[in-house]
Order: C-alpha cells, then sequence, then structure tokens
C-alpha cells in the first residue's frame, strides 16, 4: 500500500485523557499516514486534543456498547458495528498505546487481518504487579503483537524482562512539538522553584519538600509552585505548613499554564523516584517540556529521567532520595544566573536534536511501513 494514502488505528480505550497530549501530538504530526483514533467510549477531559479527527468509538455503533465490549474482548464476535466502521476506513495497521491497550487491540487487529503495535509508556511495564512475563496472557499477547516500541531504553529493558522478544522491541522516543514551546524565558524577580506532576509516590514531592527546608535559611525568598493532583495533595499540604515553606498548590492545569509556569520558573524540579509497586519514570514528558523552554531541570537518577536531560548539560541530578544533593544541586543553580542560562540553552539544543516530534514521527512512519 503507498504510505501516502495509508491510514493507521490509533487504539486506547478511553480516548483521550488531557494528560495523553503526547499521543494526540504523535498521531496528528505524521507526515503521511491518516490516523484513525478508535476506542470503547470517550474520556470528556480531553478528548478535544483529537480535533477533527476521524473517531469510531464502540459506545457509538451500538445501543448496548458494555455486553458489545465484554463479547469482543471475550472473544465471541462483539462489536460488529465497530469493527466494520473501522474495517470500511481500511487501515494498514494498529498503533495501541500501553500494555493493557494493546491486548484488546491484538483481538481488534485479528478481526480486521492487520497488523499490531503497541507502545509501552511506563508504569505500564514498571509494575510489579504489571510484571507479567509468566502469565499465559502476556506470553500470547508477545506472540501475537508484531511490535513492542518502548518509549526509552530502560523502559526496553524492562520489557526484555517481563518477556517481550527482543526481535519485536524497539526503542524510539516519542518528542514533543517544539513549535508550541516559542516563549521567551522570562524569569521571577525572587528565586522560584517549578513541580510539575502527579502527588503520587513517584513523583517524590516530599524530598523536594526537604530539600527547600534545608534551602530556606540561605534563600529566604525562595518558592515553589506545585501543579498537579493526586492523593498525597492532602499529607504534603500539611508537611509544607510544618516545615513553613513558601509552596503553592494550583492544582491541575492546561498546557498553557504549564508553559507559562516554566517560562517563569527558575529552575524546574521533579525528583522522580522507583516506587515500592516498581513504578518509575519511562520517560517524562514534562522534562522535555521544561528543557524546551530553556529552564534546567533538577532531579534524580531515576527510570529514563537519565535520558530525557542530559546531566551536567542541561540538567543536574543525584542519586533517589538523596536530599542533600537535590538541595545542592537547587543552590547552585539559583547561585549562578551564567549557569542556570547555559544550562537552559543547552537543554533546548538537546530536544531539537533528539525529541522534535516531526522527525520522531518520520522515524515512527518507517516503522509502520515495515508491517504496512
Amino acid at each position: 500500500m503507498n504510505q501516502s494514502t495509508s491510514s493507521v488505528v490509533i487504539f486506547r480505550k478511553r480516548l483521550l485523557s488531557y494528560t495523553e497530549t503526547f499521543i494526540a501530538d504523535q498521531a496528528r504530526l505524521l507526515p503521511c499516514y491518516r490516523p484513525i483514533f478508535c476506542g470503547y467510549r470517550k474520556d470528556h477531559s480531553g478528548i478535544h486534543l483529537l480535533g477533527e479527527s476521524r473517531i469510531i468509538l464502540l459506545e457509538g455503533c451500538s445501543r448496548l456498547a458494555g455486553l458489545s465490549k465484554l463479547l469482543f474482548r471475550l472473544g465471541f464476535g462483539g462489536g460488529s458495528n465497530w469493527v466494520s466502521a473501522i474495517a470500511a476506513e481500511s487501515p494498514a495497521l494498529i498503533h495501541a498505546h500501553f500494555f493493557n491497550d494493546g491486548l484488546d487491540a491484538v483481538k481488534l487487529a485479528r478481526r480486521l487481518g492487520i497488523p499490531v503495535i503497541t507502545t509501552v509508556h511506563g508504569h505500564d511495564i514498571t509494575k510489579h504487579e504489571n510484571a507479567v512475563a509468566q502469565s499465559k496472557t502476556s506470553r500470547r499477547f508477545f506472540q501475537e503483537v508484531d511490535r513492542i516500541i518502548a518509549v526509552s531504553s530502560f523502559i526496553a529493558r524492562q520489557a526484555l524482562a517481563r518477556g517481550c522478544p527482543e526481535h519485536k522491541l524497539i526503542q524510539h522516543y516519542i518528542g514533543i512539538d517544539l513549535e508550541k514551546f516559542t516563549q521567551q524565558k522570562n524569569e521571577t524577580d525572587e528565586p522560584s522553584l517549578l513541580f510539575v506532576g502527579r502527588l503520587v509516590e513517584k513523583k517524590g514531592c516530599s524530598y523536594l519538600l526537604q530539600a527547600m527546608e534545608q534551602l530556606k535559611p540561605r534563600f529566604p525568598g525562595l518558592s515553589l509552585t506545585i501543579v498537579g493532583q493526586g492523593e498525597l495533595k492532602p499529607a504534603l499540604q500539611r508537611e509544607a505548613g510544618e516545615r513553613q515553606l513558601r509552596v503553592e498548590f494550583v492544582g491541575a492545569a492546561d498546557a498553557t499554564e504549564i508553559k507559562r509556569q516554566l517560562a517563569q520558573c527558575w529552575v524546574f524540579v521533579a525528583p522522580s523516584i522507583t516506587a515500592q509497586s516498581g513504578d518509575a519514570e519511562g520517560l517524562g514528558m514534562v522534562f522535555l517540556e521544561a528543557q524546551a523552554l530553556q529552564t534546567p531541570v533538577v532531579s534524580f537518577r531515576s527510570g529514563g529521567v537519565v535520558e530525557a536531560v542530559e546531566e551536567g548539560s542541561s540538567a543536574l541530578l543525584s542519586d533517589e532520595k538523596d536530599v542533600a544533593g537535590l538541595a545542592a544541586n537547587i543552590a547552585e543553580l539559583l547561585d549562578n544566573s551564567t549557569a542556570r542560562h547555559n544550562m537552559g540553552a543547552s537543554g533546548r539544543k538537546r530536544v531539537e536534536q533528539h525529541f522534535d516530534i516531526r522527525k520522531q514521527c518520520a522515524k515512527l512512519e518507517s516503522i509502520y511501513a515495515e508491517l504496512d
């Protein structure tokens, strides 16, 4: 099939979480293939990210969507109208995101008679509860899927450890749309830090608050803005109060607000760790966004973070949970504006070279073409 007329099914069971702009952007910027977004039902938080793209949902093709989904997943022929609507688009292949969605995408690919690729991103392959390499379901999935794409070398190693055949595994960075990151750096008058992420164990926000307490005598005007929601928010708010820190919890924010915050802060700090569940950063898109806006990064050497940034050039890193090292790295950048600005400039060059989504989408299409 000629690439210029090919379409690709982008599969996600729920279309689409507001945090999954990377999925929407990757599909939107494919140079040749036409994306068709398919899933079971709409996620109102992020469906707008898909714009005018073709969307085919099971819930829109069946009056008994729940029953149809169950029969489809059990292999009893459910969702026939949905499958027929997808088939009418003549897709060349399916590209699913996240391991569990890949399990369902394999069933859809079998019904359509086309190849299937699944991208694994992070928690879907790192969590102990998802380490299903010995299960019959996992073994069958790895046999039936045509390619597994890992978003970092760290995730590639995790996939191999969980039973993915090496000949089916490809490491490929998604990247970000640099045309969305053109704001000029405009630092606040007083030293400021920014954290963006879910308020869960993996993100390590408590270690940042501990580092802030160590920095307070030296930088009495230092402030921290925390963007994000999560189960640990009440505990983190109490901790910030007990430590008498200048911390503002602003909750969830859209992409425009996050970019504004990144352009204003002096340093982006995201001390990610490996959670007790095994969950770890697959790559960390916000690390790329910070660098794109010429903001230096301070973090821990955890998971795919060491690939998202370049230690010593665009970021300062210390070992996981090393609060003293975290505080020292923050202080180094707060004290030295020249080093801070040079590191920010290096970060921009890094994402332009390695994480430009348009370049990465062209590489992705070469993976598609091997199966098309």
